[in-house]
């Protein structure tokens, strides 16, 4: 058995969850995840199975509560990777839910080709496979929409791209009314609120022929728009096509408050593979 522990700059390109074991010993091989990793930053979409049928491609604001609940048990978070000796942590700028208990953190190793990752403060245990071949054309930008006082990331490895924005309406976190994103949708007075809730994207796209096409998102109606990211006259921001909760299309200005790697990938249209 050929074992080995991985750097950070092993780990950049695109993961496929095949295995997780939760603490409680229970495993899951059905949830479709995918983690794309850049030089820091990176994205991580988890979607059950039959999701898509159950919301069947609509925006958040057409939704019913049993459609809004499904919505709700995918897991989505986007941020920075960190190392400190053998322990990687996964620091999340955004997350469609509220904040856990513990930090996200866990100890890495190739085993035969295979990354496992182990939970350092809960007993998990992950399987994780490259998907393709790495990529060298890495960037990546944390972005702030001073507007609406939201967050975003933008994460591009190769053709592939990672796209988070926040929600404009806050979880309540902390307090008596902290409780599971679930518990939230459901304590809503209304559908309006209960959607505002949920209207937190994470989405995984490819560029092909000069379209950044959006191919799994939190939010479904999403999948297939373009992203369109293109920088502002002033060279400080960029512009991204984005859709309110109504899934109406409408273009966003993010000021990029952090960037890696070279700015003209994350407005490039050429596949680079």
């Amino acid at each position: 058995m050929r074992v080995h522990h991985p750097a950070l700059a092993d780990l950049h390109g695109v993961w496929r969850r095949t295995l997780a074991r939760e603490a409680d010993g229970s495993t899951d091989t059905t949830t479709r995840t995918t983690w794309l990793q850049g030089l820091a930053l990176f994205t991580d979409l988890r979607q059950p199975p039959g999701l898509a049928e159950t919301v069947r491609g609509r925006p958040p604001a057409e939704l019913d509560r049993p459609q809004l609940l499904a919505l709700s048990t995918q897991k989505a978070f986007a941020g920075v990777l960190e190392q400190e000796g053998e322990v990687f942590g996964w620091a999340r700028l955004i997350d469609l839910h509220p904040p856990a208990p513990l930090a996200d953190a866990g100890t890495l190793r190739f085993e035969d080709g295979v990354l496992i990752e182990h939970g350092v403060h809960e007993d998990y245990l992950e399987h994780w496979e490259r998907d393709g071949q790495p990529s060298d054309y890495l960037a990546g930008a944390v972005l702030e929409d001073p507007a609406e006082g939201c967050a975003g990331q933008l994460v591009r490895v190769g053709a592939w791209f990672g796209y988070a924005r926040d929600r404009t309406t806050a979880l309540h976190t902390s307090g008596p009314r902290s409780a599971p994103l679930a518990e939230q949708v459901l304590g809503c007075a209304g559908r309006a609120e209960a959607a505002a809730l949920l209207d937190c994207e994470v989405s995984l796209g490819r560029i092909r022929d000069g379209r950044w096409e959006i191919v799994r998102s939190t939010l479904p109606h999403r999948v297939g728009a373009e992203l369109r990211p293109e920088p502002t006259a002033s060279g400080d921001a960029l512009r991204i096509l984005d859709a309110d909760p109504h899934g109406r299309a409408r273009e966003r200005e993010w000021r990029l408050a952090q960037a890696e790697g070279p700015s003209h990938l994350l407005v490039g249209a050429r596949d680079l593979g």
